[in-house]
């Protein structure tokens, strides 16, 4: 049976498929042992990716212009798995870094309650995250080690 560093194992193998010149990020969403949406960090299918847009080159304007147009993997799990009508209520979400707040939210809107990342987000700090999730009976828990 697959366990929690499998699941963040393919999540990783997800995440190279990005085309952010900065970090490129999986997520997988797992109902009842089962994968049944995957996302990764880039812009709408229409749109200029973020390599092509800095021609390969992270730069100070990044941050604000990935905000602005790129996707996260978790954001593109729920969407693709809202898309095609896949319940994602109860499900684990495995990611390759811990999730902004934004993704947190939609998370929980979505029904998620486990969420499992690997390496933690440099802009988080202290418990307000935890606390959120808490708040909102859903859990976070880390595991390392994972590549």
């Amino acid at each position: 049976m697959l366990n929690d560093k499998n699941f963040l194992r393919m999540a990783y193998e997800l995440a190279s498929a990005s085309k952010c010149v900065s970090r490129g990020t999986g997520a997988v969403i797992v109902r009842d042992g089962r994968i049944v949406s995957t996302g990764y960090n880039w812009t709408p299918a229409w749109y200029i990716n973020c390599r092509d847009h800095f021609k390969w080159e992270y730069g100070p304007d990044h941050h604000d212009w990935s905000y602005k147009y790129e996707i996260h993997a978790e954001m593109n799990a729920i969407v693709w798995a809202a898309r095609e009508g896949i319940s994602i209520n109860g499900a684990t979400i495995y990611c390759t870094y811990e999730p902004c707040f934004d993704c947190v939210r939609a998370i929980i809107a979505a029904g998620i309650k486990r969420i499992v990342f690997s390496e933690k987000y440099k802009h988080h700090a202290g418990t307000e995250l935890k606390d959120f999730l808490a708040a909102n009976n859903a859990v976070i828990e880390q595991v390392e080690d994972v590549k």
